[in-house]
């Protein structure tokens, strides 16, 4: 995961069906529950849409040295997703145990906003910790402050600003592993490390006969997006991928990639 300014990109499935298990409830706390797992992205409500109701095949031209715009929403690849009732801790390997809720690892690109998750059947318990994984590469959603029907599809990776990027590129990023502490990603060592203190999970609880709706929200539930200053390293007017760099102007409570929000009905 990186951090450019304020703006952090930790390096959120296309369609999820939950592996059925049992769904009876012998009334011994053996039952199981649903779990409706969400997207939501705040910014792009209050932002115009139509700029962004499909892939942008072709860049605009940049405006300048320096084009500015509004980060809005990103283009991502989520493998996999799982769930776990104990804690991701820094510090502890892995051994955690996880029921997971994609029946097959996703390998397509989608606008975060526009991922779907049927509700799935999981067992009774309080679940403590998410773990999901993401290709390398994404691309940002920009539009033009000066005319917002002008959108930008900025290809980028999970690295360096510098690193180079390809759009066929299909490795992994770090897994990203939430829990009460935070953000978590396992480090050299293969031991947890803490990425990002605020993208917490505060847990949910899963009962028979009730949905707890888990809505992974991007930004954190911030409405106002960051200006997006795009700098024209190379003055071909065109975003490079690995030479042009973007900073950063974001809104005070902008301080975090993700957040959850749980509810129950």
């Amino acid at each position: 995961m990186r951090t450019r300014t304020v703006v952090v990109f930790a390096a959120v499935t296309m369609i999820l069906t939950g592996g059925c298990i049992d769904e009876s409830d012998n009334g011994d706390g053996n039952g199981t529950g649903l779990i409706a797992f969400r997207t939501l992205n705040p910014i792009r409500e209050g932002l115009a849409k139509a700029a962004h109701s499909r892939s942008i095949h072709v860049n605009p031209a940049l405006t300048g040295d320096t084009t500015t715009a509004y980060t809005t929403s990103f283009m991502i690849c989520v493998g996999d997703v799982w769930v776990s009732q104990q804690e991701v801790r820094a510090g502890q390997a892995d051994d955690l145990e996880w029921i997971r809720l994609t029946p097959v690892t996703n390998t397509e690109h989608k606008l975060f906003e526009d991922y779907t998750f049927p509700p799935v059947e999981i067992p009774e318990g309080t679940y403590m910790s998410i773990k999901i994984t993401f290709r390398n590469v994404f691309y940002r959603y920009a539009q033009l402050v000066s005319d917002t029907a002008i959108a930008f599809e900025l290809l980028e990776t999970m690295g360096s600003w510098t690193d180079a990027c390809d759009p066929n590129d299909t490795t992994w990023a770090r897994t990203n592993y939430f829990g009460p502490d935070g953000n978590h990603a396992l480090g050299s060592d293969a031991l947890f490390e803490l990425v990002s203190g605020g993208e917490k999970l505060g847990g949910f609880s899963i009962e028979a006969g009730k949905t707890a709706i888990v809505s992974w929200r991007l930004g954190a539930g911030v409405t106002q997006p960051c200006t997006t200053y795009l700098i024209d390293q190379n003055s071909n007017r065109q975003w490079d991928c690995g030479v042009d760099r973007m900073d950063f102007v974001c809104p005070p409570e902008a301080l975090y990639m993700w957040d959850f929000v749980v509810a129950y009905e």
